[in-house]
């Protein structure tokens, strides 16, 4: 048993560091490399980026983290309540062409907030405390400042992501179905199609996370290591999954934005050949306009 529990512990962090380079790697790609004028791609980019971050938190264990390690994942969980409004920001800047730039959201707020609660917190328990605490939740009456930090965390973060996918799809439902297309309409669907895929991918993850993850975690169960690996192996099949396809949507894009500018009408004068009269059958039109002008002129 204890054979078996150690090749999953292997297999767990193989996972999590190959996870975080192709993260991290795609992450800058698509912000230092992968331009875009409206500078969403920024936005993609930071969240291939925390994806990197819980990839590489899987490396962390008792033995390598450099301080107890309950207390770095209590301060690496406030960046995680900016994955949620990147992506929120992102889908809403895509579809709705928006392209001034970034700057700071309002959306960014309970990331700080939260921050700044667990460094006060944490702060005051090193300046204050004499031992690192431990999460043995035997009795309601041992809970520390700490402790309540490492249940009311997770439930905030559940709801936070919980509430931002249900404004996604509301505002992924409102997109007006295209049935008879032009080619630049087919190109907003590619983009909608792709902002769909990223939501709905993401929102898989967090399910299974819950299931896997957060449930056990408040009921007092013991988190197995196969349990972190799943989640952790269905991130990184995810994250393959979204590079392919967003490839294959980008060589799409690129093919009918070049198939577009091919039959685009090229507003040339008219020669006068394709004329419908000749010039001389102008002129004697124009003769007798005149002349019926100045018959009536006369009459006067």
């Amino acid at each position: 048993m204890n054979e078996f529990s150690e090749i999953f512990s292997q297999g767990y962090w193989w996972l999590s560091l190959l996870g975080g380079l192709h993260c991290l790697g795609l992450g800058l790609y698509i912000r230092y490399i992968y331009n875009e004028r409206s500078g969403n791609h920024k936005l993609l980019g930071s969240i291939f980026s925390l994806m990197a971050l819980y990839f590489f938190t899987g490396l962390l264990t008792n033995d390598n983290a450099p301080a107890p390690i309950h207390l770095l994942f209590i301060l690496i969980i406030p960046v995680y309540f900016l994955m949620m409004p990147l992506l929120y920001l992102y889908c809403k800047r895509s579809l709705n062409e928006i392209n001034h730039p970034i700057g700071f959201s309002r959306h960014f707020y309970p990331a700080i907030i939260v921050a700044v609660l667990v460094l006060a917190t944490s702060g005051l328990r090193l300046i204050f405390g004499h031992h690192w605490p431990k999460f043995e939740l035997e009795q309601l009456s041992k809970l520390t400042d700490l402790h309540l930090l490492s249940m009311l965390l997770p439930a905030l973060l559940f709801i936070q992501t919980g509430w931002y996918f249900f404004y996604i799809i509301k505002m992924l439902s409102r997109y007006p179905g295209r049935a008879a297309r032009v080619h630049q309409n087919t190109l907003k669907d590619i983009k909608f199609r792709w902002l769909l895929v990223l939501t709905l991918a993401l929102m898989s993850n967090w399910l299974i996370r819950t299931v896997l993850i957060i449930i056990p975690f408040y009921f007092g169960e013991t988190m197995l290591v196969i349990n972190q690996a799943a989640t952790t192996l269905t991130l990184l099949l995810t994250v393959y999954l979204l590079a392919i396809y967003g490839l294959k949507q980008i060589t799409r894009a690129a093919f009918l934005r070049g198939k577009l500018a091919q039959i685009s009408p090229q507003k040339t004068p008219m020669q006068a050949s394709q004329q419908l009269l000749s010039s001389e059958e102008l002129a004697y039109l124009h003769q007798l306009m005149k002349e019926d002008e100045q018959s009536k002129e006369s009459k006067q």
